[in-house]
């Protein structure tokens, strides 16, 4: 291309008429006059879109829910968003933009994976409460302070084969180590942690520790916890108003839906 720009007779028509074009191009893609999706067997291109159905539940200090809420929250995973899903579905439009809460862990949201970094809109329509079967449980088993001085936390949990875990260190603790991975907690992008659990059938409760590090002598609120429980699979996956939004999208869509909960602790 650059070889034929220099042999052109006017090197400048030739720049700016290539310019011209893209712009032209650019333009015509944003505003969406280019269709990207099909729903043709030959040649599919859908949209790919997370349709989660929660309850989600906030606890304070004492263990006192604060706040409760339950919705399907909703992420589409291209750049168009939802700007071609509102003309079939009216009630999934820009007044329903999720608001991150900044005082939690990935704000607030059961994500799957930690991917919230790539993704900067997404969409919460309110809906009844989920009422899973199996619904998930979540303590503390013991509090104890280290010879080395940090704070022990011990967790037990319970619940459906996958399920996320978030952690927050506040303003002058630092998790030193957990009985994770290789035993190192790793931050995702943004300062939370991140930790994906799953099992087989018949699987014992998931217990494991964290250790934070704290500068003060008598700390409070050292670390904001999360734990989303994920129905994949089952009559848990499923619930009416879920089932009735996904029937409501186009062909050319394809939406995968399950049920899940978000509980928030602090200690």
């Amino acid at each position: 291309m650059i070889n034929f720009i220099y042999l052109a007779k006017s090197t400048k028509k030739t720049m700016l008429t290539l310019t011209l074009v893209c712009a032209i191009t650019f333009l015509l893609v944003c505003s969406g006059t280019f269709f990207p999706y099909s729903s043709n067997p030959a040649n599919p291109k859908p949209k790919r879109v997370f349709l989660q159905h929660m309850t989600r539940t906030f606890h304070d200090l004492e263990g006192n829910a604060v706040k409760r809420d339950s919705g399907i929250w909703i992420n589409g995973f291209d750049y168009t968003g939802i700007s071609h899903i509102t003309p079939h579905i009216p009630e999934i439009n820009d007044s329903i933009r999720a608001h991150c809460e900044e005082n939690a862990p990935l704000c607030g949201f059961p994500w799957y994976l930690p991917v919230h970094f790539l993704i900067r809109k997404n969409w919460y329509l309110p809906a009844p409460e989920v009422s899973p079967r199996n619904p998930p449980h979540f303590r503390l088993i013991s509090k104890e302070q280290t010879p080395w001085d940090s704070i022990k936390l011990t967790f037990e949990a319970t619940g459906p084969s996958h399920m996320s875990f978030y952690v927050r260190a506040h303003k002058g603790s630092t998790l030193s180590q957990w009985s994770l991975g290789n035993g190192t907690p790793v931050t995702s992008k943004g300062g939370d942690y991140f930790v994906f659990y799953s099992h087989g059938l018949q699987a014992s409760a998931w217990q494991f520790w964290i250790e934070v590090q704290v500068s003060e002598e008598h700390p409070e609120e050292m670390v904001t916890v999360a734990i989303a429980a994920h129905y994949l699979s089952g009559e848990d996956k499923r619930s009416p108003h879920l089932d009735a939004l996904k029937e409501k999208f186009p062909d050319w869509t394809f939406p995968s839906a399950w049920v899940c909960t978000y509980d928030l602790f602090v200690f």
